[in-house]
């Protein structure tokens, strides 16, 4: 649904049109920037401004809020929609060369919107605003990064592979703490099943949480640290790769304990049965945790009750069982046709979609932004701050769906989908996405 934000600007003529604002007309911003131009931009993102759940729509309608204050004269015509509509929307957008002014890139897009002319680079950006720039986390533009340029701004800080578990229903099995090794992890899902509870819940009908919350972690366990670089490089032996085989081989291993209508439920929807105790555990990433906590609305006992871990490292894999595939993903980017009024106005509301007091507004529901802020997330929740500490245990490490190529990415999520079900095997699901992955190198 598109809503238009209205933002007028009211002034004092002067009699000489070289003054048309007047100074005491201006807002601060304003005097300190000296954009006073009005302009309108086209705005498409990934969520809606009416959410009573999304943690970023609340940021959103935050930093629209503080954009209408301090610019009056910039409007924005926002067109909304949900995470895994949005992709669909703009793989549309990008095939007609119709994109908005103002857009969520993700990082596996870039490459080839670069190579359109559709992207435009936030370098000048970055260099204009040191303030702006030096407050990003450590390494949080590795995802923007294309080519020597940076083309989008970091909008939050991920952990993709988490997975959030109910530790009375755990203990009830003999697990006081998070199974800390496969062999304990198999052990208790055979334990909750047996008790009659889903062990690990799970939302694929995007196709993309079974790759970003799953494989992310596991094909890092089985394949280490050169794998990543291997397929960027196009060389070793690709999805053929014993070793990060033996990731999508614990996969399929785990698919027996997971909901049986995982590719027909989205991320948002494993969180009732979670809440109502049905799913002992479910896997997602960071970004759920303010959505968990609205859910629950009132009765928080449910998330009182959580804990959070990651996936152990198995015997055999390469990788460590301290790592998540983390970073930002996604980036706040603009038409590479915006020039002059618009694209400094772009510049100026990819700001506020992205600085400190977004960061903060994000913290303040349970998210994380690209920029390290000083909050004491356990006033949010306790399973927040839970995870904030474990977090600092942890390693990044690369989020595969967020650079390698995107037909690798659609052969990838689609042959997930058919690994869970038990209607391929690891090999084959390999195999197929290889032949998708030469094609890209030829």
């Amino acid at each position: 649904m598109k809503k238009k934000i209205a933002i007028l600007m009211s002034v004092l003529l002067a009699c000489s049109p070289a003054a048309a604002y007047a100074e005491e007309g201006l807002t601060e911003a304003q005097k300190e920037t000296g954009f006073t131009e009005e302009v309108t931009l086209d705005v498409a993102m990934m969520w809606s401004l009416d959410s009573t759940t999304d943690a970023k729509s609340y940021a959103l309608n935050n930093a629209l809020e503080r954009l209408k204050e301090d610019y009056p004269n910039i409007t924005i015509n926002y067109d909304g929609s949900v995470h895994d509509d949005y992709q669909t929307i703009m793989m549309t957008y990008m095939a007609s060369d119709s994109l908005p002014d103002v857009f969520n890139v993700k990082g596996s897009w870039i490459p080839n919107m670069v190579a359109n002319g559709q992207l435009g680079t936030i370098d000048e950006f970055l260099e204009a605003d040191e303030e702006w720039a030096s407050g990003f986390a450590n390494n949080i533009l590795f995802d923007m990064e294309y080519d020597g340029h940076y083309y989008g701004a970091p909008f939050q800080n991920l952990s993709c592979s988490l997975i959030v578990y109910n530790k009375e229903i755990y203990s009830s099995v003999g697990y006081d703490s998070f199974p800390q090794t496969w062999d304990e992890l198999i052990d208790c899902f055979t334990k909750l099943q047996e008790a009659g509870y889903v062990p690990l819940g799970m939302g694929n009908s995007g196709q993309w949480v079974a790759n970003s919350c799953v494989f992310g972690a596991l094909g890092y366990r089985g394949a280490g640290d050169s794998w990543y670089s291997d397929i960027m490089n196009g060389t070793g032996d690709g999805f053929l790769d014993a070793n990060m085989l033996q990731g999508v081989e614990k996969m399929a291993e785990l698919s027996q304990f997971m909901n049986e209508n995982m590719n027909s439920l989205d991320q948002f929807e494993v969180m009732p049965p979670y809440l109502k105790g049905e799913y002992a555990s479910y896997v997602d990433g960071s970004w759920t945790f303010g959505t968990l906590i609205a859910t629950a609305d009132e009765d928080q006992s449910m998330v009182e009750k959580s804990g959070v871990a990651v996936f152990p490292a198995f015997e055999g894999g390469l990788g460590a069982g301290t790592t998540t595939p983390g970073g930002a993903a996604w980036g706040q980017a603009y038409n590479a046709n915006l020039t002059g009024a618009k694209k400094e106005a772009a510049r100026i509301f990819i700001k506020y979609i992205s600085d400190e007091q977004w960061c903060m507004d994000l913290a303040e529901k349970g998210d994380f932004g690209g920029m390290s802020v000083d909050y004491d997330y356990s006033q949010t929740s306790p399973l927040v701050a839970e995870y904030v500490a474990l977090k600092q245990t942890l390693t990044d490490s690369q989020q595969y769906d967020c650079h390698f190529d995107t037909s690798v990415i659609d052969a990838m999520n689609v042959g997930f989908q058919e690994l869970l079900l038990g209607e391929i095997t690891a090999e084959e699901w390999g195999r197929n996405v290889q032949d998708e992955y030469e094609m890209t190198l030829e």
